[in-house]
């Protein structure tokens, strides 16, 4: 498995449970910028999770340990060719190369602990110290400059502080001046060229240190934001899979609230249609001896209910049954008005224009109960014979217009099913429409917006 840029393995294991965090104690990392890493979060990463680690404290610290590796390396070397430097070596002399030495190598072990990093003001200090050393026991060389350039290195890659910066900057030209003046009480001659080329060389190795150190900064920055990016991402994702979460309940609550409206509905129409079906048939009974042509008449419209409530049962129980495993909406509208075909005879033409995706779940579902009861009318009422169902989508809007060739009539009555095709239509902030005339069909024309809803009550 790759790991992610910024990050590397120390403990790999599946989490405990979805979305959890799992802790553990970090060691310390000793070296450049050393950090105690104690209850970091690991981060999940394709079904496991892993501790993140900031790479400056493993690759670059390594790349950071050379570098400060071939400092005590130039400290000793310089202090070796001092050591060389003179013929006949005195007492003095050969105690504080070794006293020195032995101090470069002490400050730089404890430059880099934990209390060195935190008060590196002292360590630098006392490397000031024994390199000014060098300049009262060997007044006749300048490689004290070189040990000043490896110094400045080290204080301009690792001081936060300007004030430190300005401070050492400050002492190292008093140093410096105090060292030319005793150079030249000593010697009697100052070489200028040299001073001038070692001193170019202080400047350029202080501006290296600081270039490396805004570069370090810029990366451990890089890394945090990558480890808030993640962070970031995964709270994301899980948002995301909450709302999918969400957006299925709506969508089966919808559904349960429908099958439960269609199931009222049975119980009503159907319920109400076999007591007028039993009150019929109980009345032909008792006219079958007394008036058999008004009995036969009776048994007719018996005959009527049954075929008609046999009808609303099937197509409510296709609904129902329809409800179990949602479909697309157009194959929803097409299986609708094809069983419709089957069932009635009712010949039907069904027309998309635009993106049906951009309709939500909610409103597919009272569309097509739209559709349902409006060709359940037409062939109910209107005797209808055919119908058109057209259906246009825009980027705000959906259009639904049903229109068929039955009987039509001078004055529209809402009754039961009107109104709660209008209601539907209101619940999503849409307007509804139903025009007819008398043997011209019928047309019910809905309109609903996608961006912005509006209700009005009253007004000029």
């Amino acid at each position: 498995m790759d790991v992610p840029a910024g990050f590397f393995y120390i403990d790999i294991r599946k989490p405990p449970s979805p979305g959890s965090f799992a802790t553990r104690e970090c060691v310390s990392v000793s070296g450049m910028f050393e950090s105690v890493l104690t209850k970091w979060p690991f981060y999940d990463y394709n079904g496991y999770i892993f501790h993140g680690w900031n790479l400056l404290n493993r690759g670059d610290d390594v790349k950071l340990t050379y570098l400060t590796g071939l400092r005590l390396v130039m400290f000793m070397m310089v202090s070796y060719i001092y050591y060389t430097s003179v013929e006949t070596l005195s007492t003095l002399q050969l105690t504080f190369v070794l006293i020195a030495g032995t101090g470069f190598i002490l400050n730089h072990f404890l430059l880099w602990t934990t209390m060195g990093n935190r008060y590196y003001p002292i360590p630098l200090a006392l490397d000031f110290v024994l390199i000014t050393g060098f300049v009262f026991f060997y007044p006749d060389s300048s490689l004290y400059l070189i040990l000043f350039g490896v110094s400045a290195v080290t204080l301009f890659l690792i001081a936060e502080n300007k004030k430190v910066l300005w401070g050492f900057s400050l002492a190292f030209f008093l140093i410096w001046g105090g060292c030319l003046y005793y150079i030249y009480q000593e010697t009697g001659t100052i070489s200028v060229l040299e001073n001038i080329i070692n001193f170019t060389l202080i400047v350029f190795e202080a501006i290296v240190g600081r270039l490396i150190h805004k570069l370090l900064h810029a990366q451990r920055k890089i890394q945090t934001q990558f480890g808030e990016l993640q962070d970031t991402h995964g709270a994301l994702t899980s948002a995301h899979e909450q709302l999918h979460h969400y957006s299925r309940q709506v969508e089966e609550l919808t559904v349960v609230r429908e099958r439960n409206r269609i199931s009222g509905e049975i119980h009503d129409t159907v319920g109400h249609k076999m007591t007028a079906l039993l009150i019929q048939l109980q009345a032909a009974r008792e006219l079958l001896d007394i008036r058999p042509e008004t009995s036969r008449e009776k048994l007719q419209l018996c005959e009527d209910l049954v075929r008609n409530t046999l009808q609303e049962i099937r197509l409510s129980v296709r609904t129902l049954k329809d409800g179990e495993e949602p479909q697309p909406f157009i194959t929803t509208i097409r299986k609708l008005l094809e069983d419709y075909q089957v069932m009635t005879g009712l010949s039907s033409s069904f027309t998309v224009k635009g993106d049906v995706t951009h309709i939500p779940v909610s409103v597919q579902l009272d569309l097509t109960r739209l559709i349902q009861e409006s060709i359940t009318n037409a062939v109910r009422h209107g005797q209808a014979t055919g119908c058109s169902v057209r259906l246009v989508v825009t980027g705000s809007l959906v259009e639904i217009t049903i229109q068929d060739d039955g009987t039509g009539a001078m004055k529209i009555d809402p009754g039961f099913g009107l109104k709660n095709m209008r209601e539907r239509v209101g619940a999503h902030g849409g307007t509804i429409l139903f025009e007819s005339n008398d043997s011209e069909g019928f047309l019910v024309k809905a309109r609903v917006p996608l961006e912005e809803m509006n209700w009005q009550w009253g007004g000029a």
